[in-house]
């Protein structure tokens, strides 16, 4: 039976509440106070696709506004206009201040007859004298698609009704003139972009839920679901059920069943079967460049198509003219539905984007596209074709994704492909395999190689023997002699810049010592190649061994210049802070801590750790000791030592320049008598003497070592001088500049505790000279305390002086009072305080008498600082003088 158009239709009070916020609600005070931000002359508009929280957003600016509101939730049946009115005059009348405006009232009935009056024009006049105005959310305007109904509201908005703020909540713009509406003035806009979660967000929402993830973890939820509020939540529930939150997160995607279920029944059941079809065959792709999508599809509409989702639903995004891409999780689902009703379908979409990709020069995603259509021979290909412009391009990761797809087999049949695998586990520094893939090269290496082939063969050895890996048992049969330029004759440019690269970096591990001349014209020919074929990975990394470079040579300006521009070519490319940039920005922080600038090293160091990629352990070697020598610069010395101790022992087996080693170990072993350590200052003294020898290095450690048993002992500071005398003669290597400064501090410092003022004040001068010379300031901020005195007294005199100024800045900021060093039988007693003996069960270990225990005990609580044995092992630890 039809409806009696008399009766008034009844309306739901569901309809009029404002929804109920779920327990998990995670307020976002940013988008409430921009929905406040409106004028009271303007429409509010918020228009998103389905799950990005407009409702949820709504509900709780109005539960919090000032104002009250009237609240109508719009379905289908809205569509008829006596529906319609009759629920927002219902809702208007449960307002408190509105429910006695005697127009509303009358009007009430007039909306449900047809015909009876003119509604919009009635309910604008009554609400003209609303007073305070009152707010009207409609919530899903995007189901009114009826004629008259959206007539009406156009007309409403156009009436602008003094007493009411009108809000519009739609998943695609709602069917008024919202450009008109824009052009006016008249349109506050909160869109898609504006109501994604932030990372921020992403936590509350997170802790709201009661789960404990970890900052990455939530990082990996955030990406996966680019802040899209429906797919957090999806994520929230599934992460509930999962026993392994890492696991759930490594594997989720649109293909997880609640968030495929949301998908289909709120998004794609609502697009035609065509559109469905549409949206599957391009989702191969991202991104989605308009003429690959034609390519896909066979439709010469694609563009259009993928505009009007644009238009229809945020999850398909324009990211500039012409290129297009869809949401992760959107696409994750549709990739996954394509592959298992269409496997065939599928592979051939997938290779259809490789040879695209390929065509235009974008060998990274066409290697992506080719791993996934599961074509060796394409792929085979595409190695051979691009796998040296990857490899100095930094591109790794879909270069090894490629190796490892055409498997093992095609590997050791294929010397290219096996070389460009040993490249790829060399630049890891995974050594077994790299061996592997170069014996698989030797065995199948071709009666005649092209030029490419050789100079890939010649990298790859070069590379091998500057990490330590013996490639003579890799060798062609037919090569028995070091790679040599000629290698590089006929060969393409990259693999020219290739060889030139490895025969620098080669320099670095000749055991014979590194002939820095024939290493820097290496690489010079390798950057200018790098830079003139736009090889933006091999570019930086020839900067970061050009700075190296300069820093064994001394040249401590140069290596800051050669590191700054490895920082800037990797900025340019968008790749800084990252792996690319780790090493350079390693020696910059170096810089800063020699240039007395403790806060900017520890600054840059931490910066270059903090991008959560894995490092090059060279790198992350020289970040951890220069960022923990900072630390202690600035008084964290147990902090700072810590850090250092534990990057030393986790890559002591790293193939490193001994100018390297020395440097790091010097760091290192200062850091650990500032402290009070004895014992790790040894173990660094002897770890840096087994790998360097004899060096004005490992003097300068042990003439430290003797200055610091004795503070203001003449006697020793005498005697810490004659240990560093020979590192002013010719004969002796030093492998780093400024060691001479130190001696000649160690000098100065000498000569003072003995009374010398004439000797210390020459061999201050001697120090300045070279210090300033060499642009170091910071042994000058850690030397002795008579030195301190004498730079004091002389600070006045010299301060007009730019290197006068630094010097004094360092002083300023740098923490020179060394801790005071423990006895060895102090040390000793110390190492039974953690035990349960008493002072005559120590003193019985020691066949010694209780009060000399004691007398100890007094001494050692007093060096530490502390009053009691609990204090003093505490102190200990944090110190490292205890495990």
């Amino acid at each position: 039976m039809a409806p009696d158009p008399t009766v008034p239709p009844r309306v739901p009070a569901s309809k009029l509440v404002v929804p109920e916020l779920p327990v998990e609600f995670t307020p976002r005070p940013r988008l409430r106070q921009l929905l406040e931000e409106a004028s009271a002359a303007q429409v509010i508009v918020v228009s998103a696709p389905a799950g990005f929280g407009k409702t949820q957003l709504l509900a709780d600016w109005v539960r919090g506004a000032r104002g009250e509101t009237a609240w109508i939730s719009l379905d289908a049946d809205d569509n008829d206009p006596r529906r319609l009115w009759s629920a927002v005059v219902a809702s208007l009348l449960a307002v408190p201040s509105v429910s006695r405006n005697g127009g509303l009232q009358r009007l009430a009935r007039a909306a449900a007859l047809p015909g009876s009056a003119d509604v919009v024009e009635e309910l604008a006049a009554a609400l003209d004298a609303v007073d305070p105005p009152v707010r009207i959310v409609l919530d899903d305007v995007h189901e009114l698609t009826g004629q008259q109904v959206v007539r009406d509201l156009a007309r409403l908005i156009r009436r602008r009704p003094a007493g009411v703020r009108l809000v519009l909540a739609s998943r695609s713009d709602p069917p008024v003139s919202v450009p008109r509406l824009r052009l006016e003035g008249r349109l506050h806009e909160v869109r898609a972009d504006v109501l994604r979660f932030t990372l921020d967000d992403t936590a509350r929402l997170l802790t709201a839920s009661s789960l404990e993830l970890t900052s990455a973890q939530v990082a990996v939820l955030h990406a996966r679901t680019e802040g899209w509020a429906a797919g957090l939540r999806l994520a929230v529930l599934a992460l509930r059920r999962s026993d392994d939150p890492e696991a759930f997160l490594a594997a989720f995607s649109g293909d997880e069943r609640s968030v495929a279920d949301y998908l289909t029944g709120e998004i794609l059941d609502g697009l035609s079967p065509a559109t469905r079809d549409f949206l599957r065959m391009v989702s191969v792709c991202s991104p989605l460049p308009a003429p690959l999508a034609i390519e896909l599809s066979a439709r010469a509409d694609a563009e259009w198509m993928l505009d009007e989702l644009r238009q229809e639903t945020a999850l398909v995004e324009r990211t500039f003219p012409g290129t297009y891409r869809i949401h992760a999780l959107l696409r994750s689902y549709l990739i996954a539905d394509l592959a298992r009703s269409r496997p065939q379908t599928f592979r051939e979409l997938q290779a259809a984007a490789t040879r695209w990709w390929s065509a235009r020069e974008e060998p990274v995603h066409a290697l992506r596209h080719a791993e996934r259509s599961g074509d060796g021979e394409l792929i085979v290909t595409l190695v051979h074709g691009w796998g040296a412009a990857l490899l100095l391009g930094g591109d790794l990761g879909p270069l090894q994704g490629a190796l490892a797809a055409v498997g093992p087999r095609a590997r050791a049949s294929d010397p290219w492909l096996a070389l460009t695998a040993a490249i790829t586990h060399l630049e890891a520094r995974a050594l077994p395999e790299a061996a592997a893939e170069l014996h698989n090269a030797r065995r199948a290496w071709p009666e005649e190689p092209s030029a490419g082939l050789e100079a890939l063969r010649a990298s790859a050895e070069l590379l091998a023997t500057a990490q330590g890996l013996d490639g003579g048992p890799f060798l062609h049969p037919a090569t028995d002699s070091t790679p040599s330029p000629a290698d590089a004759e006929g060969a393409p440019p990259e693999m020219a810049a290739m060889l030139h690269a490895s025969r620098g970096a080669a320099e670095f591990g000749n055991p014979e010592g590194a002939d820095v001349a024939l290493a820097s014209a290496e690489l010079q020919q390798a950057l200018e190649l790098a830079r003139g074929h736009d090889l933006g990975y091999l570019e930086v990394q020839i900067l970061w061994m050009l700075a190296t470079l300069a820093a064994i040579r001394g040249d401590l300006r140069g290596m800051a210049t050669a590191a700054e521009q490895g920082v800037a070519a990797a900025d340019r490319r968008g790749r800084h802070p990252s792996v690319w940039s780790a090493g350079p920005m390693g020696l910059l922080a170096y810089a800063d801590l020699l240039g007395g600038d403790p806060a900017a090293a520890a600054a840059r160091s931490a910066q270059a750790l903090g991008n959560g990629d894995p490092l090059p352990p060279e790198a992350e070697y020289t970040l951890h000791a220069v960022h923990g020598a900072a630390l202690a610069d600035q008084g964290q010395r147990s902090a700072g030592l810590a850090e250092m101790r534990a990057a030393r022992v986790q890559f002591a087996d790293q193939p490193l320049p001994p100018p390297i080693l020395a440097g790091l170990a010097v760091l290192e072993h200062r850091v650990a008598l500032l402290a009070g350590n004895l014992a790790a200052a040894a173990q660094v003294a002897r770890w840096l003497g087994t790998r360097i020898g004899r060096t004005g290095e490992t003097l300068l450690l042990h003439a430290w070592t003797e200055a610091a048993a004795g503070r203001h002992d003449a006697a020793r500071h005498d005697a810490a001088r004659l240990v560093a005398a020979p590192v002013h003669e010719p004969d002796l290597p030093i492998l780093l500049a400024h060691t001479v400064v130190e001696a000649h501090l160690l000098e100065v410092e000498g000569a003072l505790q003995a009374g010398d003022q004439t000797s210390g004040r020459a061999a201050l001068d001697a120090a300045l000279a070279t210090a300033e010379t060499l642009g170091v300031v910071r042994p000058l901020a850690l030397a002795g305390p008579r030195t301190q005195e004498l730079l004091s007294s002389r600070a006045e005199a010299t301060a007009r002086g730019h290197f006068a100024v630094r010097v004094a800045a360092a002083r300023a900021v740098v923490v020179p009072d060394p801790a005071v060093l423990l006895t060895e039988r102090e040390l000793a007693v110390l190492a039974l305080l953690p035990s349960l003996l008493t002072a005559g069960e120590i003193a019985a270990e020691f066949t010694v008498s209780v009060n000399t225990v004691k007398s100890h005990l007094r001494s050692i609580y007093t060096k530490l600082g502390v009053s009691s044995r609990r204090e003093a092992v505490a102190r200990a630890r944090d110190s490292g003088l205890l495990p």
